[in-house]
C-alpha cells in the first residue's frame, strides 16, 4: 500500500522552501535589497515568498506533493532566470540545487 506520508527528504526540502518564503514575505533586509537590485517591487518579492510558502505546504503533504513540486519548481525557475539575467552567478548554483530538490517531489519512493 502506498503511504501518503512525505519522506524525510521531502520534509527537509519543504522546510527549506518555507523558511525562504517567509523571509520574502516579511521582507528581510537582504532579500529586499536583492529584489530591489533586480528592479522588482516589494509586492513581487512577497508574491514569490507566498508561492514558496504555499508550495512548501503542498510539497510536504503526500496527496498534494506533485502540485507543490510544480509550484516550487516554477517559482525557482523564475528566480533562476532572473539571477542569470542579472549575472548573479554566486546565487545560481544554490537556486539550481533548490530547483532540483523541488523537482524531486515528482518522484515518490
Amino acid at each position: 500500500m502506498f503511504s501518503k506520508r512525505p519522506s524525510i527528504w521531502h520534509s527537509i526540502v519543504g522546510i527549506g522552501f518555507a523558511v525562504a518564503g517567509i523571509s520574502k514575505l516579511v521582507a528581510v533586509a537582504p532579500q529586499e535589497k536583492l529584489f530591489h537590485s533586480w528592479g522588482w517591487r516589494r509586492q513581487d518579492m512577497q508574491t514569490i515568498g507566498a508561492s514558496e510558502l504555499l508550495g512548501a505546504a503542498l510539497f510536504m503533504t503526500g496527496s498534494t506533493q506533485r502540485l507543490g513540486a510544480a509550484l516550487l519548481s516554477a517559482s525557482s525557475l523564475c528566480i533562476l532566470t532572473t539571477e542569470l539575467r542579472h549575472n548573479d552567478n554566486n546565487l545560481v548554483t544554490p537556486r539550481l540545487a533548490m530547483m532540483m530538490a523541488a523537482l524531486s517531489g515528482f518522484w515518490r519512493r
